[in-house]
């Protein structure tokens, strides 16, 4: 009887440690829940400087090759902080790497939405009332992460356009009944989340009126979110109103690049009894930005509107490093890197040493494709092979991270051919996080832009990518 005993305790006790062994598998302190922090490209929102606390953001989660259709977590709601770091915003709404290791990236939209077909989300720009619930932001991974990643980098980007007429009022002028609007352009269209492709609907033609912000001391905001559009209709048109006149101003085969930003300054002012509305030169915006030439309305005599475009702001060329894969253990030099974006172009490091380029190609857990400019060491990157003949107002943007807070964006030069760029100081506040420089005044017909890295400078090791060069033609 003892023995028997002892056999039905033994089993007995098997069978609650097999029992106890299967549930801890599927217990939810074995999963890692994703953690997520984002960027916008050109750090700004339409309305704001970052994100606003409570924005909602939609995530899925697809394996490494795969599609949306795929997805191993589908339009999950996450709400951002100011800082940019993004929570669920309930327990069903978390998305967890998988417990097998395997690699995921992901597609991430704002603002978020619950109605979605095909993929797709409809956009409509026709109510600026509330524009951050239009302003249309976009971020994709290509690196691929696992539950051994210890956070994963969202970089948004704009998807819309945005349109800025920065207004001052002469002190004698009395504005009544005064708006401004965009007249003669679609305002509704899809975006196909897989794709990251925004396709207007046809047939949706309406005014877009400015949302109209009075800033004190005679001066106005006139602000607009709008769909981008490469050639816009023969009756488009930015449209004033002051009192019973109403004036027009033509922006017939203007182009709107999605996340550009048009700016213009605006005077009203009397001449002689007649109002006169002026919209001068565009300038730099915190969004990529197009400048336009002047247009004159004569608000008391009738209208003498030019093209508000003197020419296109027209992206050169961008570089993201493509993807980067070691090489019998070891990063790709920039001198043995073949999987550029730009595969007719020639990458070179002038300072190597012997053969080796201390400059490298590679990516990290949460950082994707970059270019590694290691501490104490000199190295370059060369990018040459591009035109820029016949285009003028060039300008180039890059991100710049560092392995230290701290120190200073500007430890990296630039040379645009022989002309060394003045790189603005900015101090680097947090350990490899992009932030973005952009520098004008690149020199007319530049055939070269060159990245520097000096051993006696460069203390932290810095990283840069996303190079964008621009310009007008």
């Amino acid at each position: 009887m003892k023995f028997r005993t002892l056999v039905y305790f033994s089993a007995l006790v098997a069978t609650i440690l097999s029992g106890c062994s299967s549930d801890d598998k599927d217990l939810p302190e074995t999963k890692q829940v994703v953690s997520f922090s984002t960027t916008i490209s050109s750090n700004t929102r339409a309305a704001n400087d970052a994100w606003t606390t409570g924005d909602k953001v939609g995530v899925y989660m697809i394996p490494e090759g795969g599609t949306l259709a795929t997805a191993l977590a589908s339009n999950k709601k996450y709400t951002a902080s100011a800082t940019g770091e993004l929570t669920y915003d309930s327990e069903d709404q978390a998305i967890y790497f998988p417990v097998d290791g395997s690699k995921v990236n992901f597609v991430t939209y704002y603002p978020y939405t619950a109605t979605v077909s095909n993929n797709q989300i409809a956009v409509d720009v026709t109510n600026q009332t509330s524009q951050e619930a239009i302003d249309l932001l976009y971020a994709t991974t290509t690196t691929g992460f696992n539950n051994a990643s210890t956070k994963v980098n969202l970089n948004f980007t704009h998807q819309l356009t945005r349109m800025v007429l920065n207004i001052t009022k002469a002190s004698n002028v009395t504005l009544t009944n005064f708006s401004v609007k965009l007249v003669g352009t679609e305002t509704k269209a899809a975006f196909d989340l897989a794709t990251g492709t925004l396709t207007t609907t046809a047939g949706n033609v309406d005014s877009i009126a400015y949302k109209l912000t009075d800033k004190g001391n005679n001066q106005y905001q006139a602000e607009a979110i709008v769909l981008p559009n490469s050639k816009l209709p023969d009756d488009a048109a930015i449209e004033f109103t002051i009192g019973t006149q109403t004036f027009k101003t033509s922006l017939a085969a203007a182009s709107l690049n999605a996340g550009s930003s048009y700016s213009y300054p605006a005077n009203i002012s009397d001449n002689a009894g007649k109002l006169v509305v002026a919209v001068g030169q565009a300038t730099i915006t915190n969004w990529v930005t197009v400048p336009g030439s002047d247009i004159d309305i004569d608000l008391g005599g009738g209208t003498t509107p030019t093209d508000p475009s003197d020419g296109t702001e027209t992206t050169i060329f961008t570089e993201t490093f493509g993807t980067v894969e070691k090489v019998d253990g070891y990063w790709p030099g920039v001198n043995q890197f073949t999987g550029w974006d730009n595969p007719t172009f020639t990458f070179t490091d002038n300072y190597l040493s012997g053969s080796y380029s201390n400059a490298s190609v590679r990516s990290t857990t949460t950082m994707d494709s970059h270019v590694w400019f290691a501490a104490a060491k000199n190295s370059g990157l060369k990018i040459s092979g591009f035109s820029t003949t016949g285009y003028t107002n060039l300008k180039l943007s890059y991100s710049i991270a560092a392995n230290a807070k701290s120190v200073d964006q500007n430890v990296i030069q630039v040379k645009c051919d022989s002309t060394v760029m003045t790189v603005p100081s900015a101090v680097i506040t947090a350990v490899n996080t992009y932030q973005t420089v952009e520098l004008s005044n690149v020199p007319v017909n530049t055939t070269s832009i060159e990245f520097i890295s000096s051993a006696t400078t460069n203390t932290a090791g810095y990283r840069i990518d996303n190079v964008k060069l621009v310009g007008t033609k």
